[in-house]
């Protein structure tokens, strides 16, 4: 078989078009099957889909259009103010997001739809481009490979619903291309650019699509007809525009390096390998296993022709045996605990846990092409190949992951190849059969991917939780209200964390909800110590309804259901005395709260704890001011709680191991009764140690915070102005002690007194604190996200270096 005559008639590549559509159009059509959003009312938006992503999207909308308060750098709306660049790169790294502007803000949903189809297209057409570099061949058949590989198990399973993971898939086949380049020493600056750009995009998929990469170019290399002089300068030059292609992300990779080590830290998960039988199960048509295998499916056809390739006579032996032998290390290496940790970064999920099923799903495709691209495989191929397909259908027949279409689907795909690839060798290919042949089997294919996306999105919509529906009429008029009742910088609007986790970025205000795997660890701790409540190892923190710390990061309005509650709360800044050098360490969620806010709001006082009548009820018993709120912080226990035999059952943390897992909030169980007498009646469910005897229950004294609230207000600044990644405060004449910011103190924080050397604060409570070394008029604090200088110097470098290698090769092209 030989190539066509399209690109020599100057037209675009089809095959990369053509797979593309193809691909889009498989994902649409599952979609449109399935009732998903933008094509009915079932959501798309499971696991973190809906409560991390989307938020992150529309937080990029905002900080593009003017509307956010922040930037790049810094993201005050979250988490009472964390940098945003990490979190930028982790999430939203690729170009592709830009495109989120396109969109109106209340289609945010659709906007994220859209840039995830698109991923999958240009990974399909990355992908058929690629093929007929390495090997020219038929485009159509390129585009039916390059398909079945955008819309491969691992993308519909793992990709579709983490945005930024099929940047990853996107990558692979682009990193292979550099390679290709590299042997022919061709776009080395391109080459660069590419690395670059994915490496910004998504370091976590970038760097297995990077490994997966360099065995395909050791592959290539071993298998190339070039001279070894010529090999190993391909190797030079592969080597180089890597380091330099990563050297041009630093500005970006590093800063996320650095945050990754400052952040929340999340358990390692324990690697236990599936059955073979699960394991092989999923190269099969209409397979799922969301969560419990390698998303390794490729289409019946791309399986077929890469099961030819260890029988093909037509190819090369030594492609046939690194090919073959690279395909089964691969497979091999998915199921060693060792070498699994290679894949992911030494870091074993707790999530899914083949989350580089693509790497395979490329080297099968690559493989079938190699099978295919110069002449069909022969009948003797054909047999072999056929034989390995049926041996695994047979072996796997048994496993739970396959549906009861899956052998079906297989046959059928199956027989409709094997005549169109015996028709193409032995009838040769004139235009007709050519035309018919390219109709066939770029429909079936396009028909089996599609059937297949409908399985997996169908049973992922059974194992995995909705976490947030799409846009609609209520997140528009919520949004509504909190943009009505902002004041910033003047005091905060926290929207809560009732719709997500990133309600703040979802929709606007500045709040203490926030979830990211790159949350900091000192923001989690200074959380957790006032009374928030958080889930997923400290890395989603969500929004506490108490005055006291409405007062320490005055939140002067809140959404409370679909209303707006306003408060009078101190400014940003205040300030305080300094504390004493010797102040005794809290020993209570209520006594942090009192040691920021500078007074005693709280009585904590003794209480004895009883079982009760109830089964697996005990009840705590104390004394308080009568009316005065009674507030209980249990942080390492799971249940329910509520005051007195009459009260409300409230929620405490998720039954998920508390304390690490999850914290239970700080609960308001209500008033105390005209008895004075404080009873709390718990149903534990899990705990991570005893019930505290002291530090549990707290009593607020309303007219002593309404105290605290005015002395603070008194003896506040002037003027607050917040910038994009700044905070000035215009002090009254003569103010000394501590200049306290209600934002996390954490890394990347400097500070000057007026206008004096910066220098980095100190912190009250695991606040941003500032000491006036006399009387002052200013202060003013600028975040610069840890490691940006080193990546902006290391980036800088290697655009120097690779504009000097480019003019180097310009002028000596032009002296030969």
């Amino acid at each position: 078989m030989h190539a066509d005559d399209t690109r020599r008639k100057g037209l675009p590549a089809p095959e990369a078009l053509v797979a593309a559509a193809v691909a889009a159009l498989g994902f649409v059509a599952a979609g449109i099957a399935r009732g998903t959003f933008p094509f009915g009312d079932k959501s798309r938006s499971t696991n973190d889909l809906g409560t991390q992503y989307v938020p992150f999207f529309a937080h990029l909308w905002d900080v593009l259009t003017g509307n956010a308060q922040g930037d790049f750098l810094f993201n005050w709306q979250s988490g009472f103010g964390v940098g945003f660049l990490a979190d930028y790169g982790v999430d939203l790294g690729s170009p592709l997001s830009f495109l989120v502007v396109l969109f109106p803000r209340d289609d945010i949903d659709l906007a994220v739809f859209v840039i995830s189809t698109l991923k999958l297209a240009l990974a399909a057409a990355a992908m058929a481009f690629l093929l007929r570099r390495m090997r020219p061949g038929p485009w159509w058949l390129a585009a039916a490979l390059g398909a079945s590989y955008g819309l491969c198990g691992w993308a519909i399973d793992d990709g579709a619903y983490v945005p930024m993971w099929l940047d990853g898939l996107i990558a692979l086949p682009m990193f292979c291309l550099v390679g290709v380049w590299a042997l022919k020493g061709r776009h080395r600056t391109l080459s660069v650019l590419v690395i670059a750009v994915f490496w910004v995009s998504n370091f976590y998929t970038a760097y297995m699509a990077t490994i997966a990469a360099a065995l395909i170019f050791v592959v290539g290399v071993l298998t190339s007809e070039a001279a070894w002089a010529d090999r190993l300068r391909g190797v030079l030059r592969y080597a180089v525009v890597s380091v330099l292609g990563l050297a041009l992300s630093t500005p970006i990779l590093i800063p996320l390096v650095k945050a990754n080590g400052l952040a929340a830290p999340s358990p390692s998960g324990i690697f236990v390998p599936v059955p073979l039988e699960n394991f092989f199960s999923r190269l099969l048509p209409l397979s799922e296993g969301v969560g419990r295998g390698a998303g390794l499916y490729v289409g019946t056809a791309a399986l077929l022709l890469a099961a030819t390739l260890p029988f093909n006579g037509s190819v090369r032996a030594v492609t046939r045996i690194a090919w073959t032998a690279l395909a089964v290390l691969v497979g091999a290496s998915f199921l060693w605990a060792p070498t699994h940790e290679i894949w992911h970064g030494f870091d074993t999920p707790n999530g899914s846990q083949y989350r580089q099923g693509f790497v395979l799903c490329a080297i099968l495709v690559i493989a079938a092409w190699l099978s295919v691209a110069d002449r069909a495989p022969s009948w003797i191929a054909l047999a072999g190949g056929t034989a390995l397909v049926v041996t695994l259908a047979i072996c796997t027949q048994h496993s739970p992951l396959l549906t009861k279409g899956s052998i079906i689907v297989l046959s059928c795909t199956g027989v409709l190849m094997l005549l169109v690839l015996l028709a193409l060798r032995y009838v040769g290919r004139p235009r007709l059969v050519a035309l018919v042949a390219a109709v066939l089997v770029l429909g079936a294919v396009g028909v089996e991917l599609a059937w297949t996306a409908i399985v997996v999105d169908e049973q992922r919509g059974k194992l995995l939780t909705v976490s947030a529906p799409p846009w609609g009429a209520r997140q528009t008029e919520l949004a509504g209200k909190v943009r009505e009742a902002s004041g910033w910088p003047q005091y905060r609007t926290d929207p809560g964390t009732v719709e997500t986790t990133n309600d703040p970025m979802l929709l606007g205000g500045q709040g203490g909800g926030f979830y990211s795997s790159l949350l900091p660890k000192t923001l989690n701790q200074t959380l957790t110590e006032l009374g928030f409540g958080w889930a997923g190892y400290g890395r989603a923190s969500y929004a506490l309804d108490n005055p006291v710390t409405d007062a320490i990061f005055s939140i002067g309005a809140k959404l409370d259901g679909s209303d707006i509650k306003r408060a009078e709360v101190p400014p940003l800044v205040t300030v305080h005395p300094k504390p004493a050098d010797d102040a005794p360490q809290p020993a209570s969620a209520f006594a942090f709260q009192e040691r920021i806010l500078g007074t005693k709001v709280y009585d904590v006082p003794e209480y004895k704890g009883r079982s009760t009548t109830t089964p697996g009820v005990v009840s705590l018993t104390a004394r308080c001011a009568v009316g005065s709120p009674v507030y209980l912080s249990l942080p390492r226990v799971s249940g329910e709680a509520r005051l007195g035999p009459d009260g409300d059952w409230k929620q405490l943390a998720a039954p998920r191991r508390p304390g690490i897992n999850t914290s239970s909030e700080m609960l308001n169980l209500g008033p105390t009764p005209a008895s004075g007498v404080a009873v709390v009646e718990l149903k534990v469910i899990d705990s991570g140690g005893p019930i505290p005897l002291t530090g549990a229950m707290g009593c607020l004294d309303p007219a002593k915070l309404k105290a605290a609230v005015a002395g603070l207000r008194a003896s506040g600044p002037t003027e607050v102005k917040a910038g994009g990644h700044s905070i000035e405060a215009t002090l009254k004449p003569g103010s000394t002690g501590l200049a306290v910011v209600s934002v996390p103190r954490i890394d990347g924080w400097r500070c000057a007194v007026d206008g004096g050397d910066a220098k980095e604060p100190t912190n009250l409570g695991g606040l941003l604190a500032v000491e006036l070394p006399g009387p002052s008029q200013k202060v003013s604090c600028s975040f610069r996200p840890p490691g940006l200088d080193l990546g902006l110097a290391a980036g800088g470098a290697a655009v120097l270096v690779t504009l000097g290698l480019a003019l180097f090769s310009r002028r000596r092209r032009t002296a030969s």
